[in-house]
Parts: C-alpha cells; structure tokens; sequence
C-alpha cells in the first residue's frame, strides 16, 4: 500500500514559497511520488502532501526533501522551526 507524508510549516510569503516550489519541480519529480501537493490558507499556514508507492520510496526521497526545505527556509520564504512531519500507510482508500 500507499505511504503519504504530511509536511506542515509557517510561512510569510505563500507566493514565493510556491514559486520556490515551482523552481524545484524537476528535482522533486524524480523523487518517485505518486504526487506532491503544496496547499495554502490565508493565515500563512501551508502544507505539503505526498504520496508513495512505498516506504522505501519515501526513505529515498528524504534527502531531496530536506534539501528543498532547506532551501526555502534559507531563502525567508518558510519558518523552519514550524515545519511538522508526518508520515503514515495508506490503509483504506474510498
């Protein structure tokens, strides 16, 4: 089965987290996710949801991950004392 991971975070620019988002994009597509998913409301909460074949996938993906994170919080776009992960298997799909 599936395995999603859920990353929360704080940002004050959800334009130009997106767009650093955006700049990332062929380096996340290799990942190997089924998808990513970055959503905004308007009080500069954000999240990103991924999902993965496999943990193994997921494990792979890590390091690309950080990286982007990375890159965002040094950029300003994202508090990086915020960032929440969670991960967890898919057992039911509706």
């Amino acid at each position: 089965m599936a395995i999603y991971r859920i990353t929360r975070f704080k940002t004050s620019d959800a334009e130009k987290t997106a767009a650093l988002a955006e700049a990332a994009r062929a380096e996340v597509s290799q990942m190997g996710a089924d998808f990513i998913d970055v959503a905004f409301d308007e009080e500069g909460n954000g999240a990103v949801v991924a999902r993965y074949p496999d943990v193994a996938t997921m494990e792979n993906a890590t390091a690309t991950a950080q990286k982007v994170f990375g890159q965002m919080v040094a950029d300003g776009a994202m508090d990086g004392a915020s960032i929440q992960i969670w991960s967890g298997d898919v057992k039911v799909s509706l």
